[in-house]
């Protein structure tokens, strides 16, 4: 770990009394932040916003969230640093000529357009620089840590079209069943979780160990009677259904497969699917992936 250096910026007048020209906002080993450059970030945040949504993806930011997500891009910084990643002056000057080349517009045009936002070229310049080491970031690090099912992505199209009478489903499931009186009326509702844990434990309730199971293969919606049909289009798979109740007997249905009958509308909304969950999930790893690091550098925040 580096020596962290605390640095106070002082003027001296010509009569020798000194003046008080910034506060240390933050440390992270041997970088010091001062509170006049979380301030000027502060200032700019909409700017910073447009160029950079996935960086700075809030419209307000206090100046001690600011100080902590200025810690944590030197983190990445850092990081990618260790596994060779570094992003030169000549790789960030290529990036701006391609987006000058891309929307059509000279230097000139560009300097204009970013004192209108009220940002200055060598800003712009660090700022695409943090936005290539971030999208390195996710990309290296963040990625390979996300995984996410084809079960997951159609689990979460069905959610999204509950209500979508039109779909039809193929399933294939096993039924697993027992007569009604020998099921406790307080344990209707949670006997999908007991069997839940069936699965994985190998244990059942001894009042249940007589269940039954029929493995039923594969069935479309058109096999099945309505009010059924209603309880597997909502169950998941690899979950069971909730019970049903049919001649006396209580059934709930393990989902091995269930996929639709027609399914371009999935194929055409799935890479859709993927980033939703990629998002949400990808958050709280990232999250738990700065805690982890954190612990590797000194770091102070004085706001």
């Amino acid at each position: 770990m580096k020596n962290p250096a605390l640095i106070l910026l002082f003027l001296f007048t010509f009569n020798t009394h000194a003046v008080l020209l910034d506060k240390v906002a933050g440390v992270i080993n041997d970088k010091v932040y001062s509170l006049s450059e979380i301030v000027r970030v502060k200032e700019t945040i909409s700017a910073r916003k447009e160029i950079a949504p996935f960086i700075y993806v809030k419209n307000k930011y206090t100046n001690n969230e600011i100080l902590k997500l200025q810690q944590k891009l030197f983190i990445i910084k850092d990081k990618l640093s260790e596994l060779g990643f570094v992003v030169s002056d000549d790789s960030v000057e290529a990036r701006i000529k391609e987006t000058e080349q891309r929307l059509g517009l000279r230097r000139a045009d560009l300097l204009e357009f970013l004192k209108s936002k009220g940002i200055s070229f060598i800003e712009y310049f660090e700022l695409i620089r943090e936005a290539t080491e971030f999208n390195i970031f996710n990309r290296r690090i963040i990625a390979p840590l996300v995984n996410i099912t084809e079960q997951e992505i159609k689990n979460y199209y069905y959610k999204m079209n509950s209500n979508n009478k039109a779909l039809s489903f193929k399933y294939e499931i096993v039924d697993f069943y027992l007569p009604e009186n020998k099921v406790m009326k307080e344990d209707l509702e949670r006997l999908k979780f007991i069997l839940e844990e069936y699965q994985k434990t190998g244990n059942l309730p001894s009042l249940y160990r007589d269940i039954e199971t029929t493995n039923l293969g594969h069935v479309s919606d058109d096999d099945l009677p309505k009010e059924l049909s209603k309880i597997l289009k909502v169950t998941d798979e690899g979950t069971f259904s909730n019970p049903y109740i049919k001649s006396n007997l209580v059934h709930l249905f393990y989902v091995k497969k269930k996929d639709l009958t027609a399914s371009q509308d999935f194929i055409a909304k799935k890479d859709s699917i993927y980033n939703s969950i990629y998002m949400e999930r990808s958050k709280s790893i990232t999250t738990n992936w700065f805690s982890r690091e954190a612990l590797n550098y000194y770091i102070l925040e004085n706001i």
